[in-house]
């Protein structure tokens, strides 16, 4: 069960409201999917965890805190906001890859190390592989407007689990949906 942790005080805040439905969404979309739902929220931050048992158990996790600088003089609330959604479940069997945001360091390893690769149609990124498999071309298909976006912070595949982590405030229950209902991770 998900719950609020607020102070009365903060209750009438308009952040409180934008967590918390943000939180009643996520609890309604794991019931319908016969799943079990905890966390808590306030106005300034919330954490809840899922676990789905569709044809493989999924566990999606979404935090968001919110800092403050100290400074009364300057706010720096966007420096201040760390916001991260989380995807696991069973991955890919002898499969081992990661997707992830390109760094400059990159360039150097492409040219001394065969694993480092530019992620198909998506410059931001890069795929640290020993092959393109078509799993990872169905996976990135599925995930192409998070990847557009930018919002994909981190995937990976090792250890038989798959792990996507985004860094978005936003449920996006509809393309997580796609991805279960794959044969991707069978």
């Amino acid at each position: 069960m998900i719950e609020t942790n607020a102070s009365p005080s903060e209750q009438s805040s308009p952040f409180y409201d934008t967590n918390k439905k943000f939180c009643l969404t996520f609890e309604k979309f794991i019931k319908e999917h016969e799943g079990f739902s905890e966390g808590k929220y306030n106005a300034w931050s919330y954490s809840v965890i899922g676990k789905i048992g569709t044809t493989r158990e999924w566990v999606l996790k979404y935090k968001k805190s919110t800092f403050t600088s100290g400074n009364l003089l300057f706010s720096n609330k966007t420096q201040s906001l760390f916001v991260s959604s989380i995807w696991k479940t069973h991955g890919l069997e002898n499969e081992r890859f990661v997707i992830r945001k390109k760094k400059i360091k990159d360039l150097f390893f492409k040219i001394f190390n065969s694993k480092f690769k530019a992620l198909d149609n998506f410059n931001k990124y890069t795929l640290i592989s020993k092959n393109k498999s078509k799993s990872i071309s169905d996976l990135a298909t599925i995930l192409r407007p998070l990847l557009i976006s930018g919002e994909v912070y981190h995937i990976s595949n090792n250890n038989k689990e798959l792990f996507i982590e985004l860094r978005t405030d936003k449920h996006y229950f509809d393309i997580f949906k796609k991805l279960s209902d794959s044969n991707i991770t069978d």
